[in-house]
């Protein structure tokens, strides 16, 4: 099973999966997990949780890119990743920063998500 990072639903899908989708589907699970809550791994997850409550300031929004970075390390040596790159995109709407990952894989191939991280406003 697969899950729709914009749905939050699950997804039928074959056997195999594209690497791609592995990939990008690990960095939103480690994004969207409250650090600590992951019962047999206390270091899988993010502490974007912790924003929730925080003003939408230049200071919170850098933040929550050093948050995103550090929770996206560890993936580095299982999917063979050469860099990681979390920036976060122009503000839209108050209450919310949309992040932009990319994953460069050692091969070239880059793989690019976004991840919204709601803020108190």
């Amino acid at each position: 099973m697969k899950i729709n990072t914009v749905t939050h639903d699950y997804i039928a899908s074959r056997l195999t999966a594209p690497p791609i989708k592995d990939v990008v589907e690990a960095a939103y699970l480690r994004l969207s997990t409250e650090k600590g809550s992951y019962f047999t791994d206390k270091d899988f997850g993010s502490e974007l949780y912790r924003l929730r409550r925080s003003k939408d300031t230049p200071q919170i929004r850098l933040q929550a890119v050093a948050w995103a970075k550090q929770a996206l390390e560890p993936l580095k040596p299982r999917y063979f990743l050469a860099n990681i790159d979390v920036s976060q995109t122009l503000p839209t709407t108050n209450g919310k920063i949309q992040l932009l990952v990319k994953l460069e894989h050692q091969s070239g191939q880059i793989y690019t998500t976004t991840f919204t991280v709601e803020v108190a406003g």
